[in-house]
């Protein structure tokens, strides 16, 4: 293998097109593909950032060599790319939900082990600044309390209001409640609220999950924010015996004043240093390259992690009301 991964980028839409600009730019890697079922999106992204047009995985890996591949379609068509990536033994980032069904779950669940261990989960928040911080801060304290609190503007629905608000934005959260509560988990309890009865799943979600020994996670997600001048607006609150802590994700360190109200950059997600990419979303992708190539012994987010959100994300999307 050369000293940059070769790789191939699957999805061209919103979060893909944001990973195929990330890797163009990172010395890490060398984008070899991009993948979409809508041709000219592939096609254009190719043309600005480099590497091969396809219209799906297998005909890119059947056409160019990879060491690894992203995966950054819709969720119900992870699954299928996913399979196809580690059979070939290739090791593949894939953007959360890693899969998006109890059927995918259990697909994934009965893999041979190698093949589970190629399966790296996208959970970018685990790679912001503030929460690597805190978790160095924690050691092995056990955390007591934890309440994860998370605005998204309104206008996003479009682009995500398809699915369960549990299986988009929250598994962020789900996800850090696992990086930080290892034990057992007892019950999921939720509280479901709609303020537009026109879409099919609720927009405000708070979610209660209770674990052995007695630690409580309390999760609070709302598509509500009115404007989108901020990415998100979020807050992690984390409780041991002799600590407290409280942590912006991202941390909103810049804020630009203007007619028209307050605007709050996205410096931390996928911030950029003089066309250097410096946010989580880079990290995440370097971490990706340091295992690939054997310069790093495991990834930050286990395949089994991402199961464990999806399962609990599943089960929280179960307990929604009829209208």
């Amino acid at each position: 293998m050369s000293s940059a991964v070769r790789v191939i980028v699957v999805g061209a839409g919103d979060f893909g097109a944001r990973h195929v600009r990330a890797v163009s730019l990172l010395p890490e890697f060398e984008l070899v593909g991009v993948a979409d079922r809508d041709r000219s999106r592939a096609e254009a992204c190719a043309e600005a950032f480099g590497g091969r047009p396809f219209g799906g995985l297998d005909e890119a890996l059947d056409a160019v060599a990879a060491d690894a591949v992203i995966i950054a379609t819709p969720p119900g068509a992870h699954v299928g790319d996913l399979l196809l990536a580690t059979s070939r033994g290739l090791p593949c980032l894939t953007e959360k939900p890693i899969v998006a069904t109890s059927g995918d779950v259990a697909a994934v669940e009965v893999l041979p082990d190698e093949q589970r261990a190629l399966v790296f989960p996208a959970h970018v928040s685990r790679f912001l600044p503030g929460f690597a911080r805190l978790v160095e801060e924690l050691g092995a304290s056990p955390v007591r309390y934890l309440r994860a609190l998370r605005r998204v503007p309104r206008e996003r629905l479009d682009l995500h209001g398809e699915v369960h608000p549990a299986m988009s934005a929250m598994i962020h959260d789900i996800d850090l409640v696992r990086a930080l509560i290892p034990a057992q988990l007892r019950s999921v309890t939720s509280s479901q609220v709609w303020s537009d009865d026109r879409r099919p799943f609720p927009q405000t979600v708070s979610a209660q999950l209770l674990f052995e020994g007695g630690a409580l996670a309390v999760i609070d997600t709302s598509w509500t924010m009115p404007h989108a001048r901020q990415y998100i607006d979020a807050r992690l609150e984390v409780a041991t015996d002799d600590t407290f802590a409280t942590v912006s994700l991202p941390g909103g360190g810049l804020v630009v004043e203007g007619v028209d109200g307050d605007t709050v950059p996205d410096i931390e997600l996928e911030g950029e240093a003089y066309g250097i990419p410096v946010g989580a979303l880079a990290t995440e992708l370097r971490q990706f390259a340091a295992v690939v190539s054997g310069r790093a012994d495991r990834f930050a987010v286990t395949c089994d992690d991402a199961l464990w959100s999806i399962r609990v994300a599943l089960e929280i999307a179960g307990q929604q009301p009829s209208r």
